[in-house]
């Protein structure tokens, strides 16, 4: 399942257009303040620091990856994002601006949105975008995962890996999309590896003979 964050979304226009409007006095008082301040090394996953280590809790079979690029699908209005081992997947379609009474309210809430998905891409461009995956806890350890249609699990009590995507926008961390159940197929051998999915077993070698 994968879950969209409308709201979440919502507050990118809604950061950036109020630090524009905050007052130039209050701006000043705050800049002088800050400069007495000792500076700080910003951290890898700057404004989401927190909230991407707290996703991980210290398991081994976890990562974060940065998202390279989003792709938008204008039509659905749906989001896929692209990171250095594959992409995400689509995310259901963002229909929250289907929500206004009139086609005026509507399309005002429309364009509301494509701006707030404008500022996401221009976010990921600059490094601001994550896509965090682990492992889900109940992953059996091994075993083959190749069965006969009539002894294959249930789709729930498959390996899966849980997911997220996490934007730091304007200082503040925002969850973009939440990936409940990932199947692990979809995510690539590689990536798998790199979890540590034992199911997988050992990465094929290489033939190192010389040519006859």
């Amino acid at each position: 399942m994968v879950r969209i964050f409308p709201l979440a979304i919502a507050c990118i226009v809604t950061l950036t257009s109020g630090a524009d409007a905050a007052p130039r006095g209050k701006r000043f008082s705050q800049e002088r303040a800050q400069s007495t301040q000792p500076a700080q090394e910003q951290d890898e996953f700057r404004a989401c620091d927190v909230s991407v280590r707290d996703f991980v809790q210290g398991r081994k079979e976890a990562t974060a990856l940065p998202v390279k690029d989003v792709e938008v699908d204008g039509l659905r209005m749906t989001l896929n994002f692209v990171h250095p081992y594959g992409e995400s997947g689509d995310t259901p379609p963002n229909l929250a601006f289907t929500r206004g009474e009139s086609i005026e309210e509507r399309r005002k809430n429309l364009n509301e949105t494509k701006q707030r998905i404008r500022t996401l891409v221009e976010a990921a461009k600059t490094g601001n975008v994550w896509y965090v995956v682990a492992l889900n806890k109940d992953n059996p350890d091994g075993g083959d995962m190749r069965r006969s249609p009539v002894n294959a699990q249930p789709v729930e009590d498959r390996p899966s890996a849980s997911a997220v995507v996490m934007a730091s926008i304007e200082g503040k961390c925002i969850t973009v999309a939440d990936y409940k159940a990932v199947p692990l197929t979809s995510l690539g051998d590689e990536l798998r590896r790199i979890l540590g999915d034992r199911s997988l077993g050992p990465p094929p070698v290489a033939d190192s003979t010389p040519p006859p």
